[in-house]
Order: C-alpha cells, then structure tokens, then sequence
C-alpha cells in the first residue's frame, strides 16, 4: 500500500493542479490535502473498529466499500442532468 501511495499521491495532486484555476489553487489543494490527511487517519480506526467487532477480513471489506463509494458517487454527481 505505501509504494502504490507514494506513486498515485503526486500523480493525482499533479492532475488536480493541472485542472484548476490559478486563483483557486491553494484553497483547492488545501482540500485535497485535509481529505487525504482525514484518510491516513481514519482509516486505520475504522478497520480497527470493524475488525475488533467482527473480524480483520470484513475490516478490509468495509474499507474496500468505502474506496468504492468514492468514484462511484462521483460518476452519479457528475452524470448530464438529461443522461
């Protein structure tokens, strides 16, 4: 997981960079920043928490779930109003 981090994690801040405005690059990248930081800590808590309930493999799952959700909510959101 970490080399597959620190290979997508300036891949995607480049991509973001590239497609925002000037005037709103740092408030942006703030975001992204806080949304990624709020990841690296919280998702070591919420396998914990599942895994102490249940067990580590539904830990990993509810995880797994929640990384789905993300592009999946994405692609609704961005989905034409007509389409």
């Amino acid at each position: 997981m970490g080399v597959g981090t620190g290979l997508i994690t300036p891949l995607g801040f480049a991509a973001l960079a590239a497609g925002t405005p000037a005037g709103r690059l740092g408030q942006t990248m703030g975001a992204a920043e806080l949304g990624r930081e709020l990841g690296d800590a919280g998702g070591p808590l919420l396998v914990a928490t599942v895994a102490s309930l249940t067990t580590l493999t539904h830990g990993y799952a509810v995880r797994g779930l929640l990384l789905a959700l993300g592009p999946a909510l994405t692609v609704v959101w961005r989905r034409p109003a007509g389409g």
